[in-house]
């Protein structure tokens, strides 16, 4: 399976939080999956850090995506394009280039976000409710 980690979940796996899911644990941690994560993951933590909206060590974390096996996307031309055809059941614009850069990849996205399954993309739950 290929899976999207939005920012929330990106940053709880680092961390690795309490609050995650077995799932998504065990998602993660299965070595027939391959993960990634947008680059727009990384612009948007790196704007909250410098708003002081987080204390997230943000360049740590950065190089633990190779030890981890975590592939980096871009935003590419394809993707800046459908984003604006999304309907707008999602405001964020990180989180709509998300949703965009999993269905243009054909991938799931590992969210605590339920708005993104609207979009006709199949998530996995990254938090215990």
């Amino acid at each position: 399976m290929r899976m999207l980690l939005d920012s929330c979940a990106f940053v709880d796996l680092a961390t690795q939080a309490d609050s995650l899911t077995e799932r998504a644990i065990s998602e993660y941690q299965n070595i027939h999956n391959d993960c990634y994560l947008s680059v727009a993951t990384v612009w948007e933590l790196g704007l909250k850090k410098s708003l002081s909206k987080l204390s997230f060590d943000i360049d740590a974390a950065v190089k633990m995506l190779d030890e981890n096996g975590i592939k980096l996307l871009d935003i590419n031309l394809p993707i800046s394009l459908m984003v604006n055809k999304l309907p707008y059941h999602h405001k964020d614009p990180f989180d709509r280039i998300i949703i965009t850069t999993a269905k243009i990849n054909n991938m799931m996205i590992m969210t605590s976000d339920d708005i993104f399954s609207q979009y006709g993309v199949d998530i996995i739950q990254s938090r215990v409710r």
